[in-house]
């Protein structure tokens, strides 16, 4: 008996050894590959940003709040991403409220923006990832077709140069630019070599590029590998200046010694780091380069480090949401990224950055190519036989839609007075109708919707205005005075009219309360004292009425006592 509780107890012993080493390893190994293919990873990556956006998994990734970022940095990534993986999603509507967004801006002095010309290319990326056509997205104030390519790459130097932002306008302007391989129309600002050579004369001596500075970031250096590409396997020779230096170079011989930078600074756990830091996003950017290249960055020696390939250390900041991680360590230049959640910034340049890598494998357009499938020519962009597309020349490939009496109700339950919290669903039901075959009160509908629009448009105005009023007439908060009390009364009186909804628009509106409570004080000290100044008034007044009357009666009293003793005098 005692021999077979022995034996029970030692297998209960061995048992648990073995589980405890099973979940150590567990534990220490990262959410790989092995256990997770690619599209599951990405999923699991969109997912996690459908839970931050507020949407169940089986809802739109695209809502309303999402909807509201189009046009920006925060939004147009992770359309980019995802259409490129054909995630199955309405991208029309995505694509309906950027160019909405994009016509906005337009009416503006400075369109998309004065300084930065990436606004062109991310939008354009987000719009041909969309399903859209960035050399006819929409008409400016004008009535003129809005073409993001001409406007943000080879004609930008008629507002402003593109590389007024430094090298990140000339890599992403030619990423942008050969994204369809478009033609440069003659008389353009830019040619395709001016655009090269302002990369290519940027390269540091150590074979790398930066934002700054005389030593490679890997992150620039992985975005101009990305711009150069397609011309790695051109033999035209560029002449630029290199420091004091002139030099004749192809762009091969360029790209080859970024890789050998880029290798020499990949880390011993097969990732990269940054500014100090080891982050995700610089991992992502090698992995987006090396693929548009050709290059298999699971298997390529330059990139493997004992062992450890790139897919390993991005895998490595996968956490158990789906999401990523931007660094494992506080990173004290992006301080919204915290070591123990996931990260949007991180989640969408991995989502795309493993769609490279996915599309690779597949046999597919690079992650920037956004020809056809298997309409490449193998010829670079500088060839002159390379076919590149026009303006416009790509085909719509929108369908007629039909406008359901689902979109009906949604018309007819707008409410009469509406705010910016309608404007998405009004934007995304207009794009429809127009696209929509006639039907019998279609007419009506367009009219209720444009109604609708115009109002929002005036709300949103008003937003602006009294924004703008807050900044120019109140700020510096510091030195208001009792003068401003008339500008400030005004202010708050307007923003009294907007809903709760658009009154979470108004900016340092806490600052304008303050304000407001400072200037009634001042009001009521004024008053304060005017009260009390008269009051002081008519006590004195009362006092020197008194002194009077004792003066007078003293007089009067001296006088009868005078008449009283006038005869004994005598």
């Amino acid at each position: 008996m005692k021999q077979w509780w022995s034996r029970i107890i030692s297998v209960v012993i061995a048992l648990t050894m073995l589980l405890t080493q099973m979940s150590a390893a567990w534990a220490a190994e990262p959410l790989g590959v092995e256990n997770s293919p690619l599209e599951e990873v990405i999923e699991g990556i969109i997912l996690w940003k459908k839970a931050e956006n507020g949407s169940a998994p089986e809802e739109s990734f695209f809502n309303d709040a999402y909807l509201g970022q189009a046009g920006t940095t925060a939004g147009d990534w992770y359309p980019i991403g995802m259409g490129r993986f054909g995630y199955e999603e309405d991208y029309g509507a995505y694509l309906a409220m950027l160019k909405e967004k994009v016509q906005e801006r337009y009416r503006k002095p400075e369109k998309l923006n004065r300084d930065k010309a990436t606004e062109w290319h991310r939008i354009s990326l987000a719009v041909l990832a969309c399903g859209g056509d960035p050399t006819c997205f929409g008409v400016d104030e004008a009535g003129n077709p809005i073409n993001l390519i001409a406007d943000g790459v080879y004609n930008r130097g008629n507002t402003a140069s593109l590389g007024r932002q430094g090298i990140n306008g000339w890599i992403w302007g030619l990423i942008a630019l050969d994204s369809m391989r478009y033609e440069i129309p003659e008389g353009a600002y830019y040619s395709r070599a001016d655009i090269l050579k302002q990369i290519l004369q940027r390269q540091l001596p150590d074979g790398g590029f930066a934002l700054t500075g005389s030593v490679a970031d890997p992150d620039i250096t992985a975005m101009a590998l990305q711009a150069l590409a397609p011309y790695y396997i051109s033999d035209a020779v560029y002449s630029y200046r290199r420091g004091q230096q002139e030099v004749s170079r192809t762009v091969r011989e360029v790209v080859d010694e970024a890789l050998a930078c880029l290798s020499v600074m990949q880390l011993e756990n097969g990732g990269y780091a940054s500014w100090g830091t080891e982050n995700v996003e610089s991992a992502d950017q090698v992995l987006v380069a090396l693929c548009s290249l050709g290059i298999d960055p699971l298997s390529d020696a330059r990139f493997v480090k004992n062992g450890n390939t790139l897919l390993d250390a991005i895998l490595s900041f996968r956490q158990p949401d789906g999401g990523f991680l931007h660094s494992r360590v506080y990173d004290a230049d992006n301080p919204s990224s915290l070591p123990n959640q996931s990260n949007t910034m991180a989640g969408e340049q991995t989502v795309y950055a493993l769609t490279a890598l996915w599309r690779q494998q597949n046999g597919k357009n690079a992650l920037y190519d956004f020809r056809p499938e298997g309409s490449a020519d193998g010829l670079p962009p500088d060839d002159p036989r390379s076919v590149h597309a026009d303006a416009g020349s790509q085909e719509d490939s929108s369908v007629l839609l039909y406008f359901a009496q689902s979109d009906r109700d949604a018309v007819d339950a707008l409410p009469g007075l509406l705010t910016t919290e309608n404007y998405v669903t009004v934007i995304k039901l207009l794009d429809k109708l127009e696209k929509s075959e006639d039907f019998e009160g279609k007419e009506h509908y367009t009219s209720v919707l444009n109604e609708a629009k115009e109002q929002i448009q005036a709300v949103q105005d008003e937003i602006d205005g009294i924004n703008r009023d807050v900044l120019e007439k109140l700020y510096p908060f510091s030195k208001i005075s009792l003068k401003d009390k008339k500008t400030v009364d005004s202010i708050v009186s307007r923003y009294e009219r907007l809903s709760s909804y658009d009154q979470g628009k108004i900016l340092r509106w806490d600052d304008v309360v303050k304000t407001k409570t400072q200037v009634d004080n001042l009001q009521r000290a004024v008053y304060i004292a005017i009260v009390l100044a008269g009051l002081a008034l008519i006590l004195a007044l009362v006092a020197v009425r008194r002194l009077c009357n004792r003066a007078g009666s003293k007089k009067r009293a001296m006088e009868q006592l005078a008449e009283q003793y006038k005869d004994e005098d005598l």
